[in-house]
């Protein structure tokens, strides 16, 4: 893999061992927004093609490449901005052929950066901003509101016994065995977004211990039946990036979530960030019913040519 010219910058192809240089930089700056940690860029690294370069030493740049758009486009950049590389950006900006965009841009960057916004369009993504949650709310499903969720653990209890235990190199391949299960259950077809999301899925797995994951696993009678993916995001917040489940048992789904959150919340973390929707109405109605309190804005920005 070689490196390549963009924005006048000479950025490098992401690779595995790249881990020592940029996780602890990305956890000097965390993030609201998920897709900001090493674990997050090297699942998905395959199909949005990340490059990065330190374009000052506490200025990281990333660039992307869409399949809607052959054009290299940026994440919100990391670190600090000074005035001068506001400026450079800008010009190198005005210079390219296409309007460069930046995706994935959280409101406190827009606030913290206003003369390098206004040089931009700023458009909310609703697709990408991401749910947020009360790490406490979600491991004690009190209150009305979560009456069904409750409803549906109980009819769990009743129906089967489970047993949950923390993820580790000697129980990835059970999760293999639900990913396994969960396919010749829903007959699905591994393509488009939902083969991307399991080969992410299956990258996060096989490399789960150097990616500093964590995660749970559900049994019942022995049998592997759900699980969960989840890391640290900043000093507060955990984001879950995968949760699978069979839904031949019923409630199954709500046990894994309820488990998970208890997990986490029992380690301290005040939030849960369950990601996006991706403009998906079932997946949003799903998050909705779990009543996030907030839904964390994500941005795009054009560059006005």
């Amino acid at each position: 893999m070689c490196r390549s010219s963009f924005l006048g910058f000479d950025f490098s192809p992401l690779k595995p061992e790249d881990i020592g240089v940029l996780s602890g930089f990305l956890k000097r700056y965390p993030q609201q927004l998920t897709g900001y940690t090493f674990a997050s860029l090297a699942a998905w690294n395959t199909f949005f093609h990340y490059k990065w370069i330190f374009a000052a030493p506490e200025s990281l740049l990333i660039s992307c490449i869409l399949d809607s758009d052959a054009h290299p486009r940026l994440l919100q950049p990391i670190g600090q901005l000074s005035a001068e590389l506001i400026d450079t950006l800008i010009k190198r900006a005005a210079d390219l052929n296409y309007p460069l965009k930046i995706i994935g841009v959280s409101e406190q960057f827009l606030k913290e950066n206003p003369a390098f916004a206004e040089s931009f369009y700023v458009v909310e993504d609703r697709a990408v901003s991401n749910y947020l949650y009360s790490a406490q709310a979600l491991a004690q499903l009190r209150g009305r509101k979560y009456s069904k969720k409750r409803n549906l653990i109980s009819q769990a209890r009743a129906l089967y016994s489970w047993t949950c235990v923390a993820l580790n190199r000697s129980w990835l391949d059970s999760c293999f065995e639900v990913l396994d299960s969960i396919m010749k259950e829903e007959h699905l077809v591994p393509d488009g977004m939902l083969g991307r999301e399991l080969a992410a899925l299956e990258y996060t797995l096989k490399h789960f211990e150097e990616l500093q994951q964590q995660g749970l696993l559900i049994t019942v009678d022995g049998k592997p039946v759900a699980f969960s993916i989840f890391e640290p995001i900043n000093p507060s917040t955990v984001a879950i990036h995968f949760e699978r489940a069979l839904r031949s048992y019923k409630g199954l789904y709500q046990v894994i979530n309820w488990e998970t959150a208890k997990v986490i919340a029992e380690q301290g973390f005040e939030y849960i960030n369950r990601e996006e929707d991706l403009g998906d109405p079932g997946l949003r109605d799903a998050k909705l019913s779990y009543h996030p309190i907030q839904i964390i804005p994500a941005y795009e920005l054009t560059f006005k040519k």
